[in-house]
């Protein structure tokens, strides 16, 4: 991108502000249902959330961006997982 910020900037600042949206949201569901389903589904995008910090930081910090390859799959795994975990969750 000319005369701006590099396009990985801008994505990696967009998915960390909308993970941190989602995952307020989604506590505030949760404090109004109490449903550990919900609890879930927040740790999740609270997981993207710090997905997206490690991220910006490593674009800064990491001269080789393939390094943040490993780390970036990682939290996936988790992310999944526990998405897994909400939807086989039974009952609230």
């Amino acid at each position: 991108m000319a005369n701006g910020a590099p396009v990985e900037n801008i994505a990696t600042a967009s998915l960390t502000v909308f993970a941190l949206a989602l995952t307020l949201i989604a506590l505030r569901a949760w404090r109004f249902s109490g449903s550990r389903k919900v609890l879930l589904l927040a740790a999740g995008f609270a997981l993207f959330f710090a997905k997206g910090l490690v991220l910006s930081l490593g674009l800064f910090v990491v001269p080789d961006w393939e390094e943040l390859l490993l780390p970036s799959v990682l939290f996936d795994l988790s992310i999944l997982t526990v998405f897994y975990l909400a939807a086989l969750k039974r009952g609230g």
